[in-house]
């Protein structure tokens, strides 16, 4: 089943554009796109989670058009190379956090069960400026899914980590992840190597 359905989707930004990108991303599976910086990857991510609201094409999410859906409503995680934790919260309020504003209960639980699985329970009073590169995309890992997402968007994600951490937490991350919906964009190509499918992404075109 196409979990993820992006149709001839095109934007203009400043001096870039992604033109006529086109693919499916199937029910829980690792669909990744390998490109160089500055290829369009890091904007079709941001388009798909609605930062950005496309020139024309269409954006389907499990059956639905979320094309001009609001981002908090398109059940969308998604998790950036800088981690984008919040500084003046500690781990467990970092992960807390989405499922307060959408007024969960037993948030105390779900936090303590992502912890255990992601193994950062020891981290949940720390501060993420205390933490080390891997330990704090675990955390943004943990934040993303606790709201169970339908799709998880990975961006660059491991790049910035040294080569033994990043071998090691890409292996255990995508564990973690193996029955969720990933799009993940990256421009190194070791770390598409648990992907199902690979496309690669050139000047804002798809080459699935």
């Amino acid at each position: 089943m196409s979990a993820l359905k992006v149709e001839n989707l095109w934007l203009r930004l400043k001096d870039f554009s992604l033109k006529g990108v086109s693919f499916e991303v199937h029910e829980n599976e690792h669909f990744a796109i390998i490109g160089p910086t500055g290829s369009g990857k890091s904007l079709l991510l941001e388009t798909i989670a609605g930062v950005y609201t496309p020139d024309s094409g269409r954006i389907t999410l499990m059956g639905k058009d979320i094309t001009f859906t609001p981002p908090e409503k398109r059940g969308v995680g998604i998790v950036y190379q800088d981690c984008a934790l919040f500084p003046h919260m500690s781990v467990y309020d970092n992960i807390a956090y989405g499922l307060r504003i959408r007024g969960k209960k037993n948030v105390r639980d779900e936090v303590l069960k992502l912890a255990e699985m992601l193994e950062i329970e020891h981290l949940l009073n720390r501060k993420p400026s205390t933490l080390s590169g891997g330990e704090k995309q675990r955390v943004a890992i943990a934040r993303a899914l606790a709201v169970k997402p339908k799709l998880m968007l990975l961006d660059e994600p491991f790049s910035s980590l040294d080569a033994e951490t990043r071998i090691r937490l890409r292996k255990e991350i995508f564990r973690v992840l193996k029955n969720v919906t990933v799009l993940h964009v990256t421009h190194i190509e070791d770390d598409a190597e648990n992907a199902d499918r690979i496309a690669r992404m050139k000047d804002g075109r798809l080459y699935v």
